[in-house]
């Protein structure tokens, strides 16, 4: 690139100085390689950014080359948006994921509902859509007659719960 540069510059030089150009018109040497050189593109990234319920399952360094990924996995009852795998480029890491909360049954909306936890599976596996819970009539409470089932797999989206009267 350094040739090319100086190539351009002889020649605008040359012409220059056959047409007798006037000193104020005359372009610097320095603002010809500035607009002929390409801007540095970084060639590296920092560690990888955190991601809120994750862990990083690749090795953890300082420096990551230009098309160096790295690979995540959520945790146990969160979905993963997105790719697990996050790229370096040009010194921004693209495709980080994130990790969604998926199902929770918490005690307030259990009661709200006059029900509760009757058994959740237990699972080897880290997604979530592989975790279910069945619920049951808090004692002296009946089912609904239009209540949702009391058996629910944790998936995302909005948890309905079952009711009981």
């Amino acid at each position: 690139m350094r040739c090319f540069s100086y190539i351009i510059f002889v020649l605008l030089w040359t012409n220059c100085v056959l047409q007798k150009v006037p000193q104020q018109m005359q372009v610097a040497y320095d603002d010809l390689v500035n607009l002929l050189t390409e801007p540095e593109i970084p060639t590296t990234c920092g560690p990888p950014p955190a991601i809120s319920n994750a862990m990083l399952l690749s090795n953890s360094r300082q420096e990551f080359l230009s098309g160096e990924s790295v690979i995540y996995q959520c945790y146990r009852l969160y979905e993963m948006e997105g790719t697990p795998i996050a790229m370096c480029e040009n010194g921004h890491w693209r495709g980080v994921p994130r990790c969604v909360q998926t199902c929770r049954a918490n005690q307030v909306g259990m009661d709200r509902n006059n029900i509760q936890l009757r058994w959740l599976t237990k699972s080897t596996s880290m997604r979530a859509s592989d975790y279910w819970m069945e619920f049951e009539c808090k004692p002296g409470f009946r089912k609904h007659p239009l209540s949702s089932p009391f058996m629910k797999q944790c998936v995302k989206g909005p948890w309905v719960y079952p009711r009981c009267v």
